[in-house]
């Protein structure tokens, strides 16, 4: 099942109000009616805590999708981290395996990159999903090696 939640700003890192369920077109009418402005406003005021975030979850699959807008408004601008379990195994394969979480902290140019993820996180298209997060990631990276 898919849920989303809101991290505002002043929260705790680990704090979170859950807001239910959802389904791709519920989270982004979420994503869009956000009061990212005001949000945006108050984090830079106090410049203190996580920023701002919303973050779309499937929790039987351990998958989550944290979304924050830089800048002052809903625009082109994003950071995201991209969270999975990812079964690792024991030194030289041995022993037991066991899940490790696994985040992924990248910024995106184009509101129609962040919608296409959350879109193959809703369709549970994970394979897909890690994909375009490695790319995404490496093209920040090289953005800011440019920089």
């Amino acid at each position: 099942m898919l849920t989303y939640a809101i991290q505002k700003a002043g929260y705790d890192y680990d704090q979170l109000d859950s807001q239910g369920s959802t389904d791709f077109a519920g989270f982004i009418r979420a994503l869009e009616n956000f009061p990212w402005a005001a949000q945006l406003a108050l984090w830079n005021e106090t410049q203190d805590g996580p920023l701002p975030a919303l973050v779309l979850k499937n929790e039987e699959d351990q998958r989550e999708l944290w979304i924050s807008v830089l800048g002052t408004e809903l625009g082109e601008s994003f950071q995201l981290n991209a969270v999975s379990m990812q079964e690792k195994k024991g030194l030289f394969g041995f022993g037991k395996p066991k899940m490790d979480r696994t985040v992924t902290t990248f910024n995106v140019e184009g509101r129609s990159k962040v919608d296409r993820l959350c879109e193959l996180l809703c369709s549970r298209e994970y394979a897909l999903l890690d994909e375009e997060v490695t790319r995404l990631d490496q093209l920040s990276r090289d953005l800011d090696e440019d920089s």
